[in-house]
């Protein structure tokens, strides 16, 4: 199938196909839109994310809907909402010139009833969230008797949110007869297990699922210590000023805290993960689609269903812990063709994940060297000059100011005018970019390894206990990431860093202890005080309980008599 009209589609589909832009089918559509409309079987489609399988089963879907019959014929069930109301938008693209063919959406955090009544209304497509679509299917307000199609899209997803049992009910619910079509990027166990309970004899096409490779995406790394990540993703964005991109952190807090950070160095950014309210992830979304925000920062399963065809880059905060879902992130980018950057950052121990997913997506991540202030602060001010070759005066009014403005700047000759009208442009960027520490590939010599360890283990460390830990979103990176942003001046000799539920203890230096102290009093991080102070023994008044942290407390209090002097000699092999 080289175009959509070598297929059976209905003409008004081929038309609305058309009108959408749509020219050669991509792999997916060319394979699994002929399996669909021309044979009852089922089927199995394994293809990743952005590969355009939304038309590949929704223009099937609807195809096949009789508009005579007002009852649900088609049922595509999801994992999250943003993927429910984008597919919805989908479907109700492909029957523009079908009357009578309604689409309804149903997902959790909006009102059932007026879902219902959408579906009593004529609804003969549901796309829904597997909660929201078991809920009114039990309630006996989404009847499903007579689907002709149940499509499971982005099975492998709705199964690691925790979705089995509810699949499991919907699919008991609907007739035998029907064709139950399934795409995911994966085939785990349970995806293979729905396979065998629910569906006969099905066809199973790979799309390449597994070639993350595609031409327009260039992939690379940057090694930075763990403290840097933050560092190297503001010069990143400084050097880049047209960037338009995702930035994927683990953490919701993390999520949060990177938001909160770029938005303080003055760029469009925002957040979107699960703890979010439903009103704001969908102004959040019509925001970044509309192009407000430049910069979305999000965690994988918030970002499900995000479909921009223009974003620059993909940013890997941290790297997935499943070569999959580095696929699924990279292939946001270099859609429609145009060209886009995967960005990963990686700390030394993380580069064996980059090699199994070069394995796993057959394709080639290369080391990028990390740019440079000098280098940021000449493409911006180069990139400034091209702007002002290319600017043409269009505005009226200015061109009837034109002569007063240029009697105003006749005093200046040529040289004084240039760095004036530098100065002037620059210099907010100047002062931005200054903000940022310098940020350099650690060093991987064994010498200085040694050299560490020896300075080391001469140093007289003072033991700090901040009332934050684990619980509250803390890896040690970020907590020396923190130190490092709040201590003003050289650099912080940090010893043992003990991260626990609550709370995390901190050896310092004993010369640089009090200046911690007081450069971390009254500041705020992940929303909350630091609370740093000298450890005595006595936990800090907002310490979290916890069998582990009481553990922690009586082990520290009876420790080579106790550290209520607050201080520790490191030696050789102790206390690393």
């Amino acid at each position: 199938m080289e175009s959509f009209n070598e297929t059976s589609l209905r003409d008004d589909v081929k038309r609305a196909v058309a009108e959408l832009g749509f020219t050669t089918p991509t792999p997916v559509q060319a394979k699994t839109i002929p399996a669909i409309l021309d044979s009852d079987r089922d089927l199995i489609a394994l293809a990743r994310t952005g590969t355009g399988k939304t038309a590949g089963f929704g223009l099937p879907v609807v195809n096949g809907i009789d508009t005579e019959t007002y009852a649900v014929q088609a049922l595509i069930l999801c994992p999250t909402r943003e993927l429910c109301l984008q597919i919805a938008r989908d479907l109700i693209e492909f029957a523009r010139f079908r009357k009578g063919v309604n689409v309804v959406a149903v997902y959790g955090g909006a009102s059932a009833g007026d879902q219902i009544r959408a579906i009593r209304s004529g609804g003969n497509i549901v796309v829904g969230t597997p909660g929201r679509t078991l809920d009114l299917i039990n309630r006996g307000k989404l009847v499903v008797d007579s689907l002709k199609r149940v499509v499971l899209d982005e099975a492998d997803e709705m199964l690691n949110m925790g979705f089995q049992e509810e699949l499991n009910g919907i699919l008991d619910a609907t007739p035998k007869e029907k064709q139950t079509l399934l795409f995911s990027a994966t085939m785990p166990r349970e995806a293979r297990k729905i396979s065998t309970d629910y569906m006969n004899d099905p066809q199973e096409i790979s799309i390449d699922h597994t070639d993350a490779g595609n031409s327009n995406i260039t992939h690379v790394y940057y090694k930075v210590k763990g403290s840097d990540r933050f560092s190297l993703v503001k010069l990143l964005v400084e050097l880049n000023e047209d960037m338009y991109a995702v930035i994927f952190c683990r953490t919701r807090r993390e999520v949060d805290g990177v938001a909160e950070d770029l938005r303080f160095a003055g760029h469009a950014a925002d957040a979107l993960h699960g703890d979010m309210s439903q009103a704001q992830r969908d102004d959040v979304m019509k925001r970044f689609r509309k192009g407000r925000i430049k910069l979305l920062v999000a965690t994988d399963v918030a970002a499900r269903g995000l479909d921009v065809s223009d974003l620059t880059h993909v940013i890997n905060y941290n790297l997935p812990d499943a070569p999959e879902v580095y696929v699924h992130r990279s292939g946001r980018t270099g859609r429609a063709g145009k060209e886009g950057i995967a960005v990963s950052i990686v700390t030394g121990r993380e580069l064996r994940k980059i090699r199994d997913i070069e394995r796993y997506g057959k394709l080639e991540i290369s080391e990028a060297p990390i740019p440079s202030q000098d280098e940021v602060y000449r493409r911006r001010a180069m990139s400034f000059v091209t702007s002002i070759q290319q600017a043409e005066l269009k505005d009226k009014k200015l061109q009837q100011l034109l002569p007063e403005i240029t009697e105003g700047l006749e005093s200046l000759d040529r040289e004084e005018l240039i760095q004036h009208f530098i100065a002037y442009s620059l210099a907010d960027f100047s002062k931005q970019l200054g903000s940022v520490r310098k940020v350099e590939s650690p060093r991987d010599d064994p010498r200085d390894r040694t050299e560490r360890r020896e300075r080391r283990s001469n140093v007289s460390y003072t033991r700090l206990c901040m009332a934050a830990g684990r619980r509250q979103g803390y890896t040690v990176p970020q907590v020396i990431g923190m130190l490092n942003k709040n201590v003003p001046g050289r650099k912080i000799d940090l010893g043992k860093i003990d991260l626990q539920n609550n709370l995390t203890f901190i050896d310092v230096d004993e010369k640089e202890a009090s200046r911690v102290v007081a450069a971390l009093s009254g500041v705020q991080d992940k929303g909350q005080d630091i609370n740093l102070s000298v450890y005595d023994g006595n936990m800090p008044s907002n310490a979290g309980g916890g069998d582990g942290d009481r553990q922690q407390r009586n082990k520290y209090r009876g420790f080579e008599g106790g550290f209520s002097k607050g201080k520790k000699k490191h030696r050789k092999g102790q206390g690393k």
